[in-house]
């Protein structure tokens, strides 16, 4: 059996009793391997708030997510849009598609006094006059920034 389709199983079965949803999850991740662990986790919370702002608002159908990822936050968009697909069915989020919003990093150099992108290879060094700046300004966030919803 196709280990997408198992999860597809699976995940139905977390939808249905979802009080254990991510007790289930964590197990069935342990199991996929390491390479969508943390993204999985992260599309069943996602979805957690989704579901609660679309009941919040008295939707019944969500069109499209946004999210807004920083470089530096640890997560693989493309596992995560993998792990969205296999979320979000049976949910009111079942033909969302997931955008995904890359933040570039961005530190704060003293020695400019100013936000500065850093320099490629260099580490946190300013990209301006190559101090060390090591005050991250962006990069490291993930945000559900909006929801586009159909009445």
């Amino acid at each position: 059996m196709d280990r997408r389709y198992e999860l597809r199983v699976y995940l139905r079965n977390v939808h249905r009793k979802r009080t254990f949803r991510k007790m289930f999850a964590i197990s069935e991740i342990i199991r996929l391997g390491p390479w969508c662990m943390h993204e999985l986790s992260i599309a069943l919370s996602l979805l957690d708030e989704v579901d609660a702002a679309a009941a919040r608002e008295g939707v019944t159908h969500v069109a499209s997510v946004r999210l807004r990822v920083g470089r530096l936050s640890g997560i693989a968009c493309d596992a995560l849009r993998f792990s969205w697909d296999l979320a979000r069915a049976e949910t009111v989020a079942a033909d969302a598609a997931l955008i995904i919003d890359e933040v570039p990093i961005a530190l704060w150099c003293a020695a400019c006094d100013r936000e500065r992108a850093p320099r490629d290879g260099a580490g946190l060094t300013c990209s301006a006059c190559g101090a060390l700046a090591p005050s991250i300004v962006r990069g490291r966030e993930i945000e559900l920034v909006a929801m586009e919803v159909r009445a």
